[in-house]
C-alpha cells in the first residue's frame, strides 16, 4: 500500500519495518538486552544506560556500582551496538525491499554515524533547534549509506535534499513515538522498581531490582531498534525507487 510520508504514514511505515524484521528485531533485542542487563546487574552499566543499576554482592543486590571495568564495559556496549545496528539495518533494507547492494557498508556506515553524531550534538549545545533540524533532516542518511549508492559525506546529502518539505512530518512522527516509548519504559521500569524497593529489607535487596535492571536494558534496546526501523521507514518513504536524488555534499 503507498503512503505519503506524514505523520500517520511514517508512524505504519515504521511498525510495517519492525513486523517485516521481526526476527533480526527479537535478536537484536535479546542480545542487547541481555548485555546491557548483565551490566546493569553487576555494576557495570551507568544510571544513564540503564534506569537502575545494582550490583550482586555477599548474597544480595547493591545499588552501588562499580567502577573498575565501567570504561571496558562501556566501549564493549557501543562496539556491540554498532555491530548489531548494522546487521538489524541490513535486515530492515530487506524488509522494505530495498536490499543492500555493492558488498559490505559497515565502515561507511560506521563514519556516518560517528559524524552525525557529533554535528547533532553541536547543533544541540548550540540552543538545541540546530540539532532538531539536523535529526530531522538527516533522518533518511541510514537509508541511503546502506543502499550503497551515496558514502558518507553523499548520504546525508541524499536525506537532507529528500526529506525538504516533509521536516514537520518527520519531527511529529519523531516525537510521537519517543513519547510512546518513554512512557512504556517509565511505566514497566518503575513498576517493577518499585516492586523490588518495596520488597527491599535493609541489609538484602529483593530480587525484583535484578528484574527491573534486566528490564531497563531490554527497554533501551527495543527503543533502538524502533529508532533505527523509523530511519529506514523515513528513507523509503521519501527516496525514490533508484534513491537518486542529488548528492549535494559531494
Amino acid at each position: 500500500m503507498e503512503r505519503e510520508a506524514d505523520v500517520g504514514g511514517i508512524l505504519s511505515q515504521t511498525v510495517d519495518v519492525m513486523g517485516g524484521a521481526g526476527r533480526a528485531v527479537i535478536i537484536f533485542v535479546l542480545v542487547l538486552g541481555v548485555f546491557s542487563g548483565i551490566g546493569g546487574l553487576f555494576g557495570l552499566a551507568s544510571v544513564d544506560d540503564n534506569f537502575i543499576t545494582a550490583q550482586w554482592t555477599n548474597g544480595g543486590f547493591d545499588t552501588q556500582s562499580a567502577s573498575m571495568m565501567e570504561g571496558v564495559f562501556g566501549l564493549a556496549n557501543i562496539v556491540l551496538f554498532v555491530i548489531a545496528a548494522y546487521l538489524l539495518l541490513k535486515e530492515m533494507m530487506a524488509a522494505v525491499g530495498r536490499p543492500m547492494r555493492g558488498g559490505s557498508r559497515f565502515w561507511s556506515f560506521l563514519g556516518l554515524s560517528i559524524l552525525a553524531t557529533i554535528a547533532t550534538v553541536l547543533g544541540f549545545l548550540l540552543f538545541i533547534i540546530p540539532g532538531i533540524i539536523l535529526l530531522v533532516r538527516w533522518a533518511a542518511a541510514n537509508g541511503f549509506v546502506m543502499n550503497g549508492e551515496h558514502g558518507i559525506r553523499g548520504s546525508l546529502g541524499a536525506s537532507w535534499e529528500a526529506t525538504e518539505g516533509r521536516g514537520l512530518s518527520i519531527f511529529g512522527a519523531g516525537l510521537l513515538m519517543w513519547i510512546v516509548l518513554v512512557v512504556l519504559a517509565v511505566m514497566v521500569s518503575g513498576v517493577i522498581g518499585g516492586l523490588g524497593f518495596a520488597t527491599s529489607s535493609d541489609e538484602v535487596l529483593s530480587p525484583m531490582l535484578a528484574v527491573a535492571v534486566a528490564a531497563s536494558g531490554f527497554l533501551e534496546a527495543f527503543t533502538n531498534a524502533a529508532s533505527l526501523a523509523f530511519s529506514i521507514a523515513v528513507f523509503h518513504l521519501v527516496a525514490p525507487g533508484d534513491t537518486s536524488v542529488a548528492d549535494v555534499f559531494e
